[in-house]
Parts: structure tokens; C-alpha cells; sequence
């Protein structure tokens, strides 16, 4: 599902005004990415489209996978190289790779050093200064479960502590503090972006659904099918990220919980492009190319609002990203 929203922002509807532009100053444009694990790969067809069509983006922010992908993109990485790295997750193996249990599992089933690992071998030991385009990556404080913006020291840290789902990904310990999954408290980081003072406008890009528009394919969590597959059988008797185990319980709900969160998010944007994949599976990363898909054709539905919101032509040639 693909939509574009223009909300026509006034200075006072966020909970921080823009301060006043200078009319002979085209705008600085910022985007602000949601979180919503294999769905946040839709971000990356959205930056696709911004970088094809000359679009300038001045500051990036980004939540768990929003975190992710805007990091990537905020270190230097265009979308084409963006969606070769999601390429690198089809496999399931690839996946498991990046699980490191945590025994016993007292504050979470995965430590997340091996993902700490895979980050670093992207961004190595970058500090959000070192990168080319400001970034602001949200997590949340485990005392209090109040918003933290990092937009200094070491990106890959701070990226996986957006990312560390409560009861799956242990806590992650930055200077002191633990944190995790900055859906918890701004899924679609929009004000923390605009409380920055760096832009001028903002773009948030959300690819979580409304509650109720995702169903189950199954009111059980076989279908009634997996007698036909002994594989799938014992899939879902081991495998605790299966459809319906507890990994998934888990990250359902906290998914859940952050469908409400966002709609008031995205009330304090100036141009809101909803990428909404019906599929229910937070982890179905082999359908990455759906999910880039699907950010294309929503940015693309949105490209007269993007232009003026911007002040780009709307003759502007479109290119494809090198």
C-alpha cells in the first residue's frame, strides 16, 4: 500500500517550531525514517527515488531499521549500494549468522555482538562526525524508556542499540546507559529531527501499518499445513522466530505498540510517503526486492509534492543513481 499525505506543516503543529527561512534560500530538507524491521527495506526504494530526481537532503534520522538504512545512507552509501546490502540478508542462513544466544536468556534471547560485528563491517569505527551527511539515530533509555537521540561517538553502537528489540536483543550499553529499540519511543523520528534545528522541512517516510490493516494469513500458526512439510514442521517446533513462536509474539507486539506511536508522528511532518506492505512477517527479508519496490512506486506517487516541498524544478531530468 502506497500513499503520500501533504500535510501543509505549519511552524507551531510540532512540538518545536522551525525557526523562520530565508525566502531566497531554497528549504533544507530532512528525512525522517520509521522503524518496522523487514518492512524498513522500503526505505531504501523511497531513497531511490529522492537521489534519481536530484532531490537535496540535508540531515537524515532514523529509528531501529530506519536507523539502520539511514545510517548506511548517511555514510556515503547511494540507494543502489543500499539495496545491495539488503541482497546479503535473502539468505536464512545469512540471518542465523547474526545470532549470538544469550545463555541463559535472562535479559534477552541474543547478546548482539555478531550484529555489532556486521555493522562495523560497513561503517568500521566511524563516529557520526566523520559522516558525510548529519544523522540522528533514536533509541530509547531502559531507565525511564525515555528518547535518546545519538548524533555523536560511535555510529555502529548507536545503530544497534536502535535495533535492540526489548526481550530479543540484550540491552545495549552506551557510556554507561542501556538502551534499546527506539521504537519504543519515537518509531517515525520526526521530531527529533525537527528539535535539531538542521532543517527546514521534513519528510518522514513510515512503513508501519495502522493497527488492524495487517492480518495473519492464519488464525493458527501452522495454517493446518505443515503436516504436508516435515521441514516446516520442525521449523515451527524449534525455530523460536517462527510464525506464531515467541521471538515473533514478541516483536508483534512491540510492532503493535508502535503503530499507535506513529500516527502522531507523523502528524508533525510536512510531507508523510507511507510504503505499507500487507505481509506480516517482521523478519521476511528474502522479499527484499517487494519491499524496495513498493518505496519506489510510493516515493514516485509523491514526486510533485517532494519537488515543491523542496524547491526542485519539476523539469528537472531524473537520473538513475551510480
Amino acid at each position: 500500500m502506497a500513499a503520500c499525505f501533504h500535510l501543509h506543516q505549519t511552524s507551531g503543529a510540532g512540538n518545536v517550531a522551525f525557526p523562520p527561512r530565508d525566502p531566497d534560500r531554497k528549504p533544507r530538507i530532512g528525512v525522517a525514517l520509521s522503524s518496522g524491521g523487514a518492512k524498513g527495506l522500503a526505505h531504501i526504494g523511497v531513497i531511490q527515488v529522492l537521489e534519481e530526481n536530484g532531490i537535496p537532503v540535508t540531515a537524515i534520522a532514523g529509528t531501529s531499521m530506519g536507523a539502520y538504512v539511514g545510517g548506511m545512507w548517511a555514510s556515503g552509501l547511494n540507494g543502489l549500494e543500499l539495496e545491495e546490502l539488503a541482497a546479503t540478508m535473502v539468505e536464512r542462513r545469512d540471518l542465523w549468522s547474526l545470532v549470538d544466544p544469550a545463555i541463559p536468556p535472562r535479559r534477552g534471547f541474543i547478546r548482539g555482538h555478531k550484529i555489532l560485528d556486521r555493522l562495523r563491517q560497513t561503517l568500521g569505527e566511524r563516529t557520526f562526525r566523520d559522516l558525510p551527511k548529519p544523522f540522528y539515530c533514536v533509541a530509547t533509555e531502559l531507565n525511564g524508556y525515555v528518547r535518546s537521540v545519538f548524533h555523536e561517538g560511535d555510529v555502529a553502537s548507536a545503530i544497534l542499540a536502535s535495533l535492540a528489540i526489548p526481550g530479543i536483543v540484550v540491552p545495549v550499553i552506551r557510556n554507561g546507559i542501556e538502551y534499546i529499540d527506539g521504537g519504543v519511543s519515537e518509531p517515525l523520528p520526526v521530531n527529533a529531527l525537527r528539535e535539531t534545528g538542521k532543517v527546514d522541512r521534513i519528510i518522514a517516510v513510515n512503513v508501519l501499518p495502522r493497527p488492524g490493516e495487517t492480518r495473519r494469513f492464519s488464525h493458527s500458526p501452522d495454517g493446518g499445513k505443515l503436516w504436508k512439510s516435515p521441514c516446516a514442521w520442525l521449523n515451527q517446533k524449534a525455530n523460536l522466530f517462527a510464525r506464531g513462536n515467541l521471538l515473533d509474539i514478541l516483536r508483534g507486539a512491540a510492532m503493535g505498540s508502535q503503530m499507535r506511536l506513529v500516527e502522531r508522528s507523523a502528524s508533525h511532518a510536512d510531507l508523510v510517503i507511507r510504503a505499507v506492505s500487507p505481509m506480516p512477517r517482521w523478519h521476511d527479508y528474502n522479499n527484499f526486492g517487494s519491499y524496495i519496490e513498493l518505496g519506489r512506486l510510493a516515493a514516485e506517487s509523491c514526486l510533485p509534492e517532494i519537488r515543491t516541498l523542496a524547491g526542485v524544478s519539476p523539469e528537472t531530468e531524473p537520473r538513475k543513481a551510480s
